[in-house]
């Protein structure tokens, strides 16, 4: 089909979605007084492909699953890990928002793709009804869905053009052409901050010194490091920092042996580099705003992205983190952490999105991850008797997984971790295959024991194509003896996929398991009804289905 050709029926296609739309609201009418605000990267970051100078193929091939993983996972510093999308142009009311993209994995083909992303601010309290529009010219668009299903969003598709109307802050993300994972797109919608007003709450409330204000800008950097100390940083509005490479990591024995003066003192996890943020011992460390941490650029395992250890007090807002090497997010030994709407978008191997470990009082609210690894998941890593996770919350978040696991309890468990809740959540693909016993979507996955896990509730999820197991609680370590899993609650979860939910104790006598299982239903239909086809299990798990 010639260029011309389509642009034609785009624009045909356009008109006639405008003034037509069938099922929905009218789109005739552009509401002057809407008013909102988007989210802009400084052109000197984010730029074309074509300004790269890369192709679209070539960039996507980087998150191939080809060759050795140190080799496919190398940093690049020819290209920065967000480009303007070569996709998509969307409009809220009529008005352009600019549409950038990264690259992301898809594991059933185990290939890079695209995946495109506006964000968007609408005044607290408002009426955020609006018009909104996705138009291609280069993606014939079908069979659109927006997910989660739970939004109830019934867009209407012809072609090239995508029409809906959005009423409410979240994050919306469209699957085209039958739910393809190729050419994805996520709208964010998110509250209006008065930045300056905030800021200067900031520092009334906590000294001049202490609030660290980062302007819109380009600002490439090796890493930020505070020891024993309280500080607040605001990103505004498209900050950008980008994480400069320093060491060359080609294989886990350079890992193992590429050393950074200082570094292992000022982290409580034995790291011998430091991470991009790293905060030891601090009280009352704060990072907000609509920054991006872009990590592109260092090689796998070079730094881990944001890690805290043995502090108090913590608040992150609103960042992205893109692209991380390693480990994305990171609290151990914490108390008191607040995270919300932060979101995560990678593909490299042990680029695991939010890690709670050893830590209490945690809650990790609004956030959207798809990157290589375990997405949303709480641990204990060792240390002492009081190194124990308890009382973690994760509510509204959202996750994509082409390699591991979405939600849970995952490998570490050498300390006790009770009182873990995982409410209003949505897993949009869980593609992951290479072992299903140990990559379920929902997941309570014990590699290493010495401690137990208690109390703990999936409440709500839904799980729109989980290509393995769904759900699955298990102790895969022969030689663990002694571990109790009690009183693990899932209630009203939808779930769609390809294996047996799987409960398992590894024969252990000495092992206890036990869940409770209500209101599950599987493609729509209760599994009370199909439990014997949709459940794996062996004698000492004890299981109650209703």
């Amino acid at each position: 089909m010639s260029e011309i050709f389509k642009s034609i029926i785009a624009f045909f296609t356009t008109l006639f979605m405008l003034f037509t739309s069938p099922g929905q609201e009218s789109h005739t009418v552009i509401n002057k007084n809407f008013s909102f605000t988007y989210l802009e990267y400084p052109a000197e970051a984010v730029k074309t492909l074509k300004d790269w100078g890369i192709t679209e193929a070539e960039w996507k091939s980087r998150a191939d699953a080809v060759g050795e993983v140190f080799t496919q996972a190398q940093g690049y510093e020819d290209i920065n890990g967000i480009v303007v999308s070569p996709y998509y142009k969307v409009y809220v009311e009529g008005k352009s928002v600019p549409v950038y993209a990264t690259t992301v994995f898809v594991g059933s083909t185990q290939k890079g793709e695209l995946h495109s992303f506006s964000e968007i601010y609408l005044p607290k309290g408002a009426n955020c009804s609006f018009n909104f529009q996705i138009n291609s010219e280069n993606v014939y668009l079908s069979d659109v869905k927006v997910l989660p299903e739970s939004l109830n969003l019934k867009p209407t598709c012809s072609a090239y053009v995508v029409n809906t109307r959005i009423s409410k802050y979240g994050t919306y993300t469209f699957l085209f052409n039958n739910g393809s994972q190729s050419h994805s797109y996520t709208l964010f919608v998110k509250e209006q901050v008065d930045e300056e007003q905030e800021i200067a709450n900031l520092k009334t409330q906590y000294g001049e010194d202490r609030v660290h204000v980062v302007e819109k800008g380009f600002y490439p950097m090796e890493y930020v490091s505070i020891r024993d100390g309280s500080i607040i940083y605001y990103l505004k509005q498209g900050a950008y920092l980008l994480a400069n490479h320093k060491f060359d990591i080609m294989s886990e024995e350079e890992s193992n042996s590429t050393i950074e003066e200082g570094a292992s003192a000022d982290n409580g996890i034995g790291l011998t580099r430091y991470p991009f943020l790293n905060f030891f011992n601090c009280n009352t460390v704060k990072i907000l705003g609509n920054g991006v941490i872009d990590l592109s650029h260092l090689d796998r395992h070079e730094r881990r992205g944001i890690v805290f250890t043995f502090c108090n007090d913590i608040e992150v807002r609103d960042v992205k983190i893109i692209n991380p090497p390693e480990w994305s997010f990171i609290t151990y030994r914490c108390n008191g952490v607040k995270i919300k709407d932060v979101d995560i978008f990678g593909y490299r191997q042990n680029s695991d999105a939010f890690a709670i470990c050893n830590s209490q009082n945690v809650t990790v609210d609004d956030c959207f991850a798809r990157s290589g690894d375990d997405l949303f998941d709480v641990k204990t890593l060792g240390g002492d008797e009081n190194a124990i996770s308890k009382n973690v919350t994760f509510t509204n978040c959202i996750a994509w997984n082409g390699k591991a696991r979405c939600f849970g309890i995952c490998g570490e468990v050498n300390r006790p971790i009770s009182d873990v809740t995982f409410k209003d959540c949505a897993v949009i693909y869980h593609d992951a295959t290479w072992n299903a016993d140990r990559i379920p979507a929902l997941a309570i996955i014990v590699e290493q024991g010495g401690g137990s896990i208690s109390n703990v509730t999936y409440e709500n999820i839904e799980i729109y194509r989980a290509s393995s197991r769904a759900i699955g609680c298990l102790i895969l370590n022969n030689d663990i003896g002694n571990f109790n899993i009690e009183n693990i609650n899932y209630k009203n979860i939808s779930y769609s996929s390809s294996l047996p939910n799987k409960f398992a104790s590894n024969n252990m006598t000495t092992n206890k398991l036990s869940a409770n299982l209500e209101n599950i239903k599987y493609n729509g239909l209760p599994v009370v009804e199909l439990s014997p086809s949709l459940f794996e299990y062996d004698n000492y798990a004890t299981l109650t289905i209703k």
